[in-house]
């Protein structure tokens, strides 16, 4: 009987440690489990940019020379440390205009903008409170972005590293302010080489500087004389007297109808004319982003160019006189003075943002801004 009642306590002693591993291994799992339960738990983290779509970003922020613009200018040229943090100043006919901070920055820039926000400012100069840009930045010609670069472009910027900066303002300037037309959007027709050309073109400015203003209202002329050119403006940090934008047409006489389409296609892209003469004011210093730009577009925007119907209008004789010296903003050649990937000049080529002393277009217009190419 001692023996019976023995065994049985043992047994129910075994079957009470049993049940005590059964409710351990419940309430205290292992430890590899706890931690992949842990991991789960973890939020997941976003998605870093889509390396493709910054990359197109790049290539039309240099299309569009937007660093070329929002990089303020000192002493001793481009604050390539602070490109896209804005304050380039420019005394003009219009009244002094500065150039924005668009790096991310927060408070100063506009790290706080939506995608849309900053697709609406770029292509219908519109703010996010709904005031209007000056004409200064050149929305009227990038409202023939397609959705698709515009969306690459925000992409780019939102790389672009956070500086605080604070620029002034712009007020009370003499020249239209947005909001421009709602954008299309339409997707570049890159199947036609001309057409192509022709977007490519746009967000190059061409026609935002080439025009024919009429001089007492300094609106376009008429509608066939946005790339007959004639548009005055002013570089007073690199010379003195008056540059005038060429008629770039196919007129053989006042415009550039005797060059062939590689001659136009050399001349964008190095700056060089084809009687050899370097192409002096802003377009020049538009050569660092553009260079950098795929043949075939180039090719492509000289097709257009080519095309252009005839207008005869002979542009006045620059009186421009370029300073001593070597231009402003010159930068040892590997220095790393300039972001990777900003379609800012190359080190060591001495492009530098320009002002145009140009004044207002109109809504149908590209209006005058800084950059205005077109000298003799």
């Amino acid at each position: 009987m001692k023996k019976t009642v023995l065994v049985c306590a043992v047994l129910a002693a075994l079957a009470g440690c049993k049940k005590k591993q059964e409710e351990a291994a419940t309430t205290n799992p292992p430890a590899e489990a706890t931690e992949k339960a842990v991991e789960k738990a973890k939020p997941a983290e976003p998605p870093g940019p889509d390396s493709k779509l910054v990359e197109r970003g790049a290539y039309i922020a240099k299309a569009a020379a937007c660093a070329v613009c929002h990089t303020a200018i000192g002493p001793t040229g481009p604050d390539f440390a602070n490109a896209f943090a804005g304050g380039l100043e420019m005394p003009d006919a219009i009244g002094t205009w500065r150039t924005p901070n668009i790096t991310q920055d927060k408070s100063t820039g506009i790290g706080n903008w939506t995608d849309e926000q900053i697709i609406a400012a770029v292509r219908e100069g519109v703010r996010p409170d709904g005031a209007g840009l000056y004409a200064i930045m050149p929305f009227m010609n990038y409202n023939r972005m397609s959705d698709d670069d515009a969306k690459a472009l925000v992409a780019f910027l939102r790389t672009v590293k956070p500086i605080a900066k604070i620029v002034a303002p712009n007020k009370d300037l003499k020249i239209m302010k947005g909001p421009g037309p709602k954008a299309a959007g339409a997707a570049d027709p890159t199947g036609d080489k001309v057409k192509h050309g022709e977007y490519v073109a746009s967000l190059m400015l061409c026609s935002h500087c080439h025009w024919t203003p009429d001089m007492k209202t300094m609106a376009p002329a008429g509608p066939d004389k946005m790339f007959s050119g004639g548009l005055p403006f002013t570089i007073p940090m690199l010379g003195t007297g008056t540059l005038w934008s060429r008629n770039i047409t196919s007129d053989p006489e006042t415009g550039i109808g005797k060059w062939t389409e590689e001659q136009i296609y050399s001349t964008v892209k190095t700056m060089v004319r084809p009687d050899g003469r370097m192409i002096y004011g802003p377009m020049q210093f538009m050569q660092g982003p553009w260079s950098q730009l795929d043949d075939a577009d180039l090719h492509a925007v000289a097709a257009y160019i080519k095309q252009i119907p005839p207008v005869k209008n002979k542009v006045p004789d620059s009186t421009f006189k370029p300073n001593a010296g070597p231009p402003p903003g010159a930068v040892p050649a590997g220095s790393g003075a300039l972001p990777a990937g900003s379609g800012a000049p190359p080190a060591g080529s001495g492009a530098v943002p320009a002002g145009s002393g140009a004044s207002l277009g109109s809504a149908h217009s590209a209006m005058p801004t800084a950059g205005q190419p077109g000298t003799k």
